[in-house]
């Protein structure tokens, strides 16, 4: 529907500057923030997948190290490159879900007010602004999911069975492609979908069409290759994602894990622009369901309950898998998308007066204080309790490795030249880390001896790669446990001595204090059990000596 004023035609255009406004801010908002805060270990960790390309990887798709993949082939091997990638896709989430509001809302003037009204919530949302700075699969799953939103919101619209369906649910089936190759959660959002098409019987001729069955084949073949990788390694990253999110755990009672993952999500929203959305969620579901026996396919209400219904299962299945064991605070954001749709595009009183203004002032601050926090810490936290404080000191630890790698004496042998001596970490995180931030940005090892498997274990390890008279720079935690694993790998050198004690601060702050080992001359390294680790099995269990 067209302005039919000059007065509305002035308000359409306010509403789209101020929509423009909104995604230059908010993109504009994500760079300060990438700027200020150094990589995180996880972000390091997606970084170094991309030297070793796969069709899949022990935690994950391939989705982040694609992104991470575009962005260092634009800006190189540094911060800004490993985030570049992601900070594209947040741009695409952005204006796909304009796009898809714009559509939702009956495009024209009420089209106009629902896009700037979406801009606002991504832009002022902490999980769609802050959690989309890092270079995480989260920001492939956002982007890509959106766009899939908007395709199956314009394939609903469109008569069943005609051409315009069919050529956006093509559209629909290539994003849920992509947001599978992103993260594995992103299934729950066409089982949200063939939900709402077996319970809604307007919805159920969808079933009639040929639009939905072949958006599955292009979904599928795009996610094929990550099959076949799982399949070529024991369906390993399938074992490790069902067993984190299934797997016993004792920590909490079922009802304060149940708890925290509600506290989470408002957190994640913001209290007040939560609470709308759980509203917009549940208005659409009540009135899809009341105009269920009359509406057409193609009615609002329809489609407004498909959106309600893939906002919902997310949180469900995840509300079922924290009754096992505590649930990460991003593990159910497929549900936010869906919802910002909603309630963008809500008419109520309640989703448009004056609880909006409170809800977005209120997130408006939440950034500001965020903002800040990460330009100075400035909130009363312990550093070992602040999250952004976990992004600090690693330049200072790969400093002290590689003092360590050009001071050590070389050991006399047949291989006595700078690539015999080796770097390792125990954890992921810290090998990450060092190889990020030494220049030369050289293997680094993962133990993992005292913690869980992970992609290290699927690469080329210590236990292959050291021979007899190789040494061996290796960080572990100061404390009595580091030591003792020191001890232990101590044991496979001739000789062994401490090196630097290196703190990891944040300003004055101390995050956490690693130690640096010296290994030199190897004669007894243990070979790995097997190719592939067991996720149950201890590290006693994962090696053993020759």
């Amino acid at each position: 529907m067209k302005p039919s004023s000059d007065s509305e035609r002035a308000a359409v255009a306010s509403s789209w500057r101020t929509t423009a406004v909104w995604v230059l801010g908010a993109a504009l908002l994500r760079a300060l923030l990438a700027a200020l805060v150094p990589l995180l270990p996880d972000e390091s960790y997606y970084w170094l997948w991309t030297r070793h390309l796969a069709a899949g990887f022990f935690d994950h798709p391939p989705g982040v190290a694609l992104l991470i993949t575009l962005g260092t082939a634009l800006f190189g091997d540094t911060t800004l490159g490993v985030r570049a990638g992601p900070a594209i896709a947040a741009i695409t989430m952005h204006i796909a879900a304009i796009a898809g509001a714009w559509h939702l809302a009956g495009r024209g003037a009420l089209g106009a007010v629902a896009a700037e009204r979406v801009a606002m919530l991504v832009a002022l949302i902490p999980i769609a602004t802050l959690g989309l700075v890092l270079a995480t699969p989260d920001a492939a799953l956002f982007g890509t999911v959106m766009i899939a939103l908007l395709a199956v919101d314009r394939a609903l619209s469109s008569p069943v069975g005609s051409w315009p369906s069919t050529r956006w649910w093509t559209v629909a089936g290539a994003a849920l492609g992509a947001a599978f190759v992103a993260k594995y959660t992103s299934v729950l959002l066409p089982a949200g979908l063939v939900v709402a098409c077996l319970v809604h019987p307007a919805l159920r001729k969808r079933f009639t069409e040929i639009g939905p069955w072949w958006a599955s084949v292009v979904a599928l073949a795009l996610f094929a290759p990550v099959v076949m990788w799982n399949r070529v390694n024991d369906w390993i990253s399938f074992r490790f994602q069902l067993g984190h999110g299934f797997s016993a755990n004792a920590r909490g009672s079922v009802f304060t894990r149940e708890l925290e993952l509600v506290g989470a999500q408002v957190g994640l929203a913001s209290p007040i622009l939560f609470g709308l959305m759980a509203i917009a969620v549940w208005v659409a579901l009540r009135d899809g369901w009341s105009t269920r026996h009359h509406a057409l396919p193609t009615d609002p209400s329809a489609r407004r309950f498909a959106l309600a219904v893939t906002s919902l299962v997310p949180l469900g299945f995840f509300a079922v898998s924290a009754a096992r064991r505590p649930v990460e605070a991003n593990w159910p954001a497929l549900m936010y998308p869906s919802a910002m749709l909603l309630l963008a595009t809500d008419h109520s009183t309640i989703a448009r007066g004056r609880w909006w203004r409170y809800g977005t002032r209120l997130a408006f601050v939440l950034l500001v204080l965020v903002t800040l926090q990460a330009w100075r810490p400035w909130l009363p936290l312990p550093p070992r309790r602040d999250p952004i404080a976990r992004a600090h000191g690693w330049s200072t630890l790969a400093d002290a490795v590689q003092q360590a790698r050009v001071t050590a004496p070389r050991a006399a042998g047949p291989r006595a030249d700078s690539a015999f001596m080796w770097l390792a970490a125990d954890r992921y995180q810290d090998a990450s880390e060092i190889a990020f931030h030494l220049n030369d940005h050289p293997t680094v090892f993962s133990l993992n001896l005292g913690g869980r498997p992970n992609q290290f274990d699927l690469w080329s390890t210590a236990f292959e790669q050291i021979r007899s008279g190789d040494g061996l720079v290796a960080v572990f935690d100061d404390s009595p446990s580091g030591d003792s694993l020191g001890a232990t790998v101590g044991s496979w050198f001739r000789t062994s001595r401490k090196g630097d004690r290196v703190s990891l601060k944040r300003g004055e702050g101390e995050v956490e204090v690693r130690r640096v080992w010296i290994f030199q001359d190897a004669e007894r390294i243990p070979h790995r059990a097997r190719v592939l680790p067991s996720l149950t099995a201890t590290p006693a269990e994962r090696y053993r000596s020759p």
